[in-house]
């Protein structure tokens, strides 16, 4: 519904800050970090955001990034995470080091995050790792495509949009993948050589 908010910045904490947009405060609730890498208050700011909505509750919770926004939905898919873990793993690690975790089952790495245990880190990748693995087959069945062999490079660009990569990460990852010669390599590969890679930008 909102996919971001940007105008001046005039409040910010730790928990969330407050962004004013034609004369309306938006009270945006961030994850851990966040408010050390904001602009200065007065000055300019665009927020990802993600609107909460649970029986009496409507909450909007904010991010530096899109694909931020993309982790915290899945997150929240996940049988016994909330807002509070999702944003503890977001506080906590990029993105792409999550995902390489989850698909690698690295429940040592995971377990790093506060908050999550070793019986959590396992639940996560039980039901996120088949989720992120076989994003292709997930977006051919929306698009009506199943049938349709495509290429590689185009499969790993929707793979990378669906985490919520931009084109400008999704050309860097492709080129990588391509100079290093992993174009032969199966999308379960080659995604997790380009999260690898991303992780290290």
């Amino acid at each position: 519904m909102l996919a971001y908010i940007s105008g001046t910045l005039v409040h910010s904490c730790a928990e969330y800050i407050i962004v004013e947009n034609q004369g309306i405060g938006y009270k945006i609730f961030i994850p851990p970090g966040l408010q050390a890498v904001l602009p200065l208050k007065g000055e300019e700011v665009k927020v990802y955001t993600y609107l909460y909505v649970k029986e009496d509750k409507i909450l909007l919770f904010g991010f530096y990034q899109h694909d931020d926004v993309a982790l915290f939905e899945l997150l929240l898919t996940v049988s016994g995470i909330g807002p509070r873990g999702a944003f503890s793993v977001l506080g906590s690690m990029p993105a792409a080091n999550f995902y390489l975790s989850v698909i690698n089952e690295d429940v040592d790495n995971l377990i790093r995050i506060p908050g999550i245990g070793k019986k959590t880190a396992k639940r996560i990748i039980l039901e996120l790792k088949e989720k992120i693995s076989s994003l292709r087959k997930e977006i051919n069945e929306m698009t009506g495509a199943q049938e349709k062999q495509q290429d590689i490079f185009q499969e790993l660009n929707e793979a990378l949009a669906s985490l919520g990569y931009g084109p400008k990460e999704s050309v860097e990852a492709v080129s990588y993948i391509e100079n290093e010669g992993h174009s032969e390599k199966s999308l379960e590969e080659v995604l997790r050589l380009a999260l690898k890679y991303l992780a290290g930008l």
